[in-house]
């Protein structure tokens, strides 16, 4: 494998990186790796796929909470969470 030694990072984005990192639980080494294959599999950073992560969360949110308000009562009790489960498995 080759080596590549970065020079003169600005200083705000190291502490994205490094943050970014530890999020991860990889070493800063680790994290500019892999932001550089997302980059070039798929022509975005990791920050910009993770937003479209985030928006894609939000909007599972959203269409849950459209489902919960359509329930009777709203929410199941964890005996009846209990009851689909084990039919489920039956």
């Amino acid at each position: 494998m080759k080596t590549i030694t970065l020079r003169n990072v600005p200083d705000e984005l190291h502490a994205r990186l490094a943050a970014r990192a530890k999020a991860n639980r990889r070493s800063l080494n680790q994290e500019v790796i892999a932001e550089l294959v997302i980059a070039e599999l798929s022509g975005k950073s990791s920050a910009e796929s993770e937003n479209e992560g985030k928006t894609r969360v939000e909007r599972e949110i959203k269409r849950a909470a459209e489902l919960r308000s359509r329930m009777r009562g709203g929410y199941l009790t964890a005996s009846e969470i209990d009851a689909a489960t084990e039919e489920g498995r039956a």
